[in-house]
């Protein structure tokens, strides 16, 4: 829907300007791909350096790897989301939708696709202070939190600004001149399960307003409040008197909301079938915790009512199945991080069979011999402290440790986002400082070194290939639909 654009503070009527045609979209596919490796590989190595920082052991050090990781996930942010505008599908025609799919119009004015756009993996704060890992769920825009609360509604779908190169984030768009958009938008309007109206400034949603208020069909219209106080302001005071009840005035602000609200939504209201209207404000739970899907989760909670009265679940169930590469990545990191720990024990079976062959040499097979050789203490040339090595398989943190281990694998088998996100960095990293503590600290006991340093060679390979299973598409896209 366009905007009223405003010369001197008067607006500039539609007469007056050169009617806009359709945005030309220009997109590649093989470039959104590779800038969404790319930018999920940036990603991973800028998270590494961020936690490398605290480990330096000098100031310059750290302040270096904070430079380099700063950098790398602010490269890899644009490369995702610009890779992901790449291969948004861009829709043909409100019109053409099919006829038996359920779908969700999203109304706003132009002037807010920037808001909604905003991602939680950019604030400045979580990579100054946090450093906490931007998984796929930092990724999302505000416009791909409202989309994915209201998925169990249908599709969501939006008329696209006629300036775009790229489609946003967000909404399936399509792309209408001056002289069609009001029949996409009244096509998408007669069939929508669930229409959302972003409360812009000023007039520029008032023919929105009147189709939507027209139908007089107040329990499938949700308005969504956004940016600030201001902007609500005037929304109401421009379009309140459209609807038959009004609309409610702002509450005030507590330090509750300025500390659990979202990024940019703020409140919603829905309203009873005689247009009675309910103030819902989007708040989370705990301060900072859950900030990257605060609104999916929020927009849900606020709006049961809605939900339970139009007969659907709150949340949609995902159906993608697990892909083969996570299937191969879990058993791979379970080895690199169990394997080491059963090394002492592989030890001790080495050098108790080194020391039966060689007393077996020492006696020439005689059963006599043997045991008098075994008697001796000078026939024992591979010794290992049984009691230290047998204690330490049996020491509690040793336990421990595997049961953290199994409890990581099983959140990469179901596609935990935090867990996947530290196995991709530690596919990075971690080979490299180990590799370089066994070459240089080979254990003393170890009866065959070529086979020792072989089967450690080997596990700590699975790491970076369990890593790059990890950035596959086909993955990342997995986690994506179980968030």
């Amino acid at each position: 829907m366009p905007e009223v654009r405003r010369t001197e503070g008067k607006a500039l009527s539609r007469a007056n300007r050169t009617p806009r045609q359709a945005a030309v979209i220009e997109q590649s596919p093989l470039l959104g791909r590779r800038l969404s490796a790319l930018g999920w590989v940036a990603l991973t190595l800028g998270s590494g350096c961020l936690g490398v920082r605290f480990g330096s052991a000098t100031a310059q050090g750290s302040w270096g790897w904070l430079a380099a990781g700063v950098v790398l996930v602010l490269a890899g942010v644009w490369g995702t989301q610009r890779g992901r505008r790449h291969l948004t599908p861009v829709l043909t025609s409100l019109q053409g939708l099919p006829a038996d799919e359920r779908v969700v119009l999203f109304l706003r004015a132009f002037s807010d696709d920037a808001g909604f756009s905003r991602v939680a993996a950019l604030r400045w704060f979580r990579l100054l202070f946090t450093s906490m890992l931007p998984t796929p769920a930092h990724l999302w825009t505000e416009e791909d939190q409202v989309g994915r609360a209201v998925a169990p509604f249908g599709r969501m779908v939006a008329l696209g600004r006629p300036a775009d190169r790229l489609p946003r984030l967000g909404a399936e768009r399509s792309y209408a001149s001056d002289q069609t958009w009001r029949t996409e938008v009244l096509a998408a309007l007669d069939r929508a399960a669930l229409v959302l109206l972003v409360a812009g400034a000023g007039r520029s949603l008032a023919w929105e307003v009147d189709q939507v208020v027209g139908r007089d069909d107040p329990a499938r219209l949700v308005l969504v409040v956004s940016r600030d106080r201001d902007q609500y302001g005037q929304f109401r005071a421009s379009l309140g008197d459209h609807f038959p009840k009004g609309l409610p005035a702002y509450p005030p602000t507590r330090t509750r909301h300025r500390l659990l609200r979202g990024r940019y939504v703020r409140a919603a209201i829905w309203f009873d079938r005689d247009w009675t209207p309910h103030w819902e404000m989007l708040d989370g739970r705990f301060p900072l915790i859950g900030l990257a899907r605060r609104t999916q989760k929020a927009l849900p909670r606020a709006l049961r009512p809605v939900y339970r009265r139009a007969g659907v679940p709150a949340r949609v169930t995902p159906t993608t199945p697990r892909p083969w590469a996570v299937k191969l990545s879990t058993p791979l990191i379970a080895a690199f991080w169990l394997i080491p720990l059963a090394l002492p024990l592989l030890g001790v079976i080495l050098a108790d069979a080194a020391n039966a062959a060689v007393e077996s040499a020492l006696t020439g097979g005689s059963s006599d011999a043997f045991v008098d050789a075994g008697t001796d203490d000078s026939s024992d040339l591979f010794t290992v402290d049984h009691g230290d090595t047998l204690g330490f398989l049996s020491a509690w943190p040793m336990w421990w440790w595997v049961a953290v281990v199994a409890a990581c694998g099983y959140r990469v088998w179901r596609g935990g986002p935090y867990v996947i996100m530290m196995a991709r960095i530690q596919g990075v990293f971690v080979p490299v400082f180990l590799l370089a503590f066994v070459l240089t600290k080979l254990p003393a006991y170890a009866v065959l070194p070529f086979v020792a340093l072989s089967l450690l060679v080997l596990i700590v390979l699975g790491m970076p290939i369990a890593a790059m299973l990890l950035i596959r598409r086909d993955v990342r896209d997995w986690i994506d639909s179980r968030l």
